[in-house]
């Protein structure tokens, strides 16, 4: 041990199980994000209808997971991760087979994206990462790096996978068996691997003694953190995020590339995000920089510049997308981060909540933003051009944020 924190391989070893499983299901959670600009043109050629139709889908996703992000983490604070994530992630992945049933009804597929949206709110990084940042301290900016890498896993696989499912079995069949495979698997290791090690009590010292109180992770109380300017910058900075991902593809085919070329090139959006998390995770356990942030939250302005002046050849889209996907993982990375750093574990699902449902409504409008430019004047280029210095400001907004607080276990209250 070290200042009385346990040390990295001790961690290591006791919590590889519950990451394993966080990791395997964080994934399915960006799945329909991952995989939506595959199902576009299936669902144009299919049904006729527009990109910001297609898109709407992650608009009702932000509108319902906006408002009640922070209900479903007060339920992770109130009964644990391991209450919430076992049937949510069943839930969640038997909501996503119901795409499949949508037919041309737009009144049908916005009803499933509402459905989903539910769904999902029990499978969000406020349930993996209190159980992960419970079972790692000393090692915490990694293990919450490997965490997130579930999510650029997503992004580098799914769209290979669902383009052979479409291929295969048709756009149905990519909802289906995204729904049951991916996430079954998911839901398998969740069930035997997944437990907080908050939950259980202390062990007694010795038999003659009384077991030692339950302890509750410290942190700031909710109203302390709606008054904490760190964390209101760190909720302003994810509200700024604008993300094109679900447009890569569409974006890739509209420069002359195969869907089956631009599903490739998405592979390298993955493979940046998993890379820059855990350079991220490695650089935040040993280095206090107010430059780490900034970096991080703005770096995806630079993929949006080689895309709208880059003369859209294979190899520089390829270079963008993989930038895109480096700034975007280590964002997300530092937001979880910061956010645990900030505000601690005490009350983090109701915090995070909070701050993960602005995420999302960034996430939501984004897409359907660009869906709609693109619609209205035939390219994305207006969008890039706007996102950029958007990007730049959230940077800045994390930048200098301040020295960590440190947060105490505290005894549990009677009846929890």
């Amino acid at each position: 041990m070290q200042d009385g924190r346990p040390s990295a391989a001790s961690e290591w070893r006791q919590g590889w199980p519950v990451l394993l499983a966080a990791t395997a299901a964080i994934s399915f959670g960006a799945i329909p994000t991952a995989t939506l600009g595959m199902f576009m043109q299936p669902l144009q050629d299919a049904f006729g209808w527009s990109r910001a139709t297609i898109s709407l889908g992650l608009m009702v996703f932000a509108v319902v997971t906006t408002p009640l992000s922070p209900f479903a983490g007060a339920l992770v604070d109130r009964f644990g991760s391991r209450a919430v994530a076992v049937p949510g992630l069943a839930l969640s992945g038997l909501s996503f087979v119901a795409f499949s049933l949508v037919g041309g009804s737009v009144a049908l597929w916005i009803t499933a994206w509402a459905a989903y949206s539910l769904c999902a709110l029990f499978i969000r990084s406020t349930v993996w990462n209190r159980a992960v940042s419970g079972a790692f301290v000393t090692s915490r900016g990694v293990a919450i790096a490997v965490l997130l890498s579930g999510t650029s896993l997503a992004s580098a696989g799914a769209p290979f996978v669902t383009h052979l499912l479409i291929e295969r079995f048709g756009w149905q069949g990519g909802y289906i068996g995204l729904g049951l495979g991916w996430a079954g698997i998911a839901w398998l290791l969740v069930l035997i691997f997944f437990h907080e090690p908050l939950d259980a009590p202390s062990a007694p010292t010795s038999s003659n003694e009384p077991p030692k109180p339950k302890m509750l992770p410290g942190g700031l109380s909710v109203k302390e953190a709606l008054r904490n300017q760190a964390v209101l910058r760190i909720a302003a900075a994810v509200m700024l995020q604008i993300t094109i991902s679900v447009h890569l593809v569409p974006i890739h085919v509209s420069m002359g590339a195969s869907w089956g070329e631009a599903a490739a090139i998405l592979t390298l959006a993955g493979v940046g995000g998993v890379l820059a998390k855990l350079a991220t995770g490695f650089f935040a356990d040993r280095v206090r920089s107010a430059v780490l942030p900034l970096v991080a939250f703005s770096l995806p302005a630079v993929g949006y510049a080689m895309i709208l002046y880059g003369g859209g050849s294979i190899p520089m889209l390829a270079a963008a997308t993989f930038v895109i996907g480096c700034g975007g993982g280590s964002a997300l990375h530092m937001i979880l981060y910061l956010t645990t750093q900030y505000a601690g574990l005490r009350n983090f699902g109701k915090i995070y909540g909070t701050i993960g449902a602005l995420m999302g409504l960034g996430a939501g409008i984004g897409p359907s933003l660009a869906g709609w430019v693109h619609d209205v004047t035939q390219s994305y280029e207006l969008f890039l051009a706007g996102a950029m210095p958007v990007m730049v400001l959230s940077g800045l907004l994390v930048f200098g944020l301040g020295p960590f607080p440190e947060f105490r276990p505290e005894p549990a209250p009677p009846g929890r």
